[in-house]
């Protein structure tokens, strides 16, 4: 066995003892541990042995980041699309490009028949884009279905936009899609890491 895979053990072994010179030894035979496969005179610190389970590893941090990221977006989209209304609802002429595509079209469709995109053209278009909102709060709870949803509702948005031919904001939703997906990604692997420590 290497010197790590004894170490797996030793951290954890009520017989450890540090050693200014050799590192970490067993207190019994005041030297490294040079077993196979097993030692015998391992006991387990349960102490020890729970507060280094509740350290991430490496894999634990970078899937987190990227659920993080990818969950993100969803609220960016959500808070983007109302400040679009907003800024439409107040006579700017600009807006965001991560904002929804079928927002927009709603509100041009209302302008179109009432002439103008009053406070309750803006609550409608506020509660389209809530939809983002929850599906921001499932996803960070680690809900594929919420992902997925998510997913769907703004590659077809994308689509949309697709349809109209605004390349710009076609392209920034792609790579908004390809975010939220790593993020889709990581579910499964943190969703295993708390199933195990729940169990221990």
């Amino acid at each position: 066995m290497t010197r790590e895979e004894h170490l797996s053990y030793c951290k954890i072994c009520l017989n450890r003892k540090m050693d200014t010179k050799q590192g970490l030894i067993c207190s019994l035979t005041e030297k490294i541990a040079d077993f196979n496969e097993t030692c015998q005179e391992f006991k387990e610190d349960p102490i020890k042995k729970k507060e280094l389970d509740s350290i991430p590893s490496y894999q634990e941090v970078e899937d987190t980041t990227k659920l993080n990221n990818g969950a993100q977006w969803f609220l960016w989209i959500f808070g983007l699309s109302v400040i679009n209304s907003i800024i439409l609802y107040f006579g700017g002429g600009v807006s965001f490009i991560f904002g929804l595509g079928i927002t927009q079209l709603f509100e041009g469709i209302f302008i179109g028949i009432f002439g103008e995109l009053n406070l309750i053209g803006v609550i409608i278009s506020i509660f389209i884009s809530g939809i983002f909102a929850l599906i921001w709060y499932f996803s960070k709870k680690l809900s594929k279905p919420a992902f997925i949803i998510g997913m769907t509702i703004y590659g077809l948005d994308a689509l949309l936009l697709l349809a109209f031919q605004d390349w710009l904001s076609f392209g920034v939703h792609l790579y908004a899609l390809f975010m939220i997906f790593k993020g889709f990604q990581s579910v499964d692997g943190l969703k295993a890491k708390k199933t195990f420590a729940n169990n221990v």
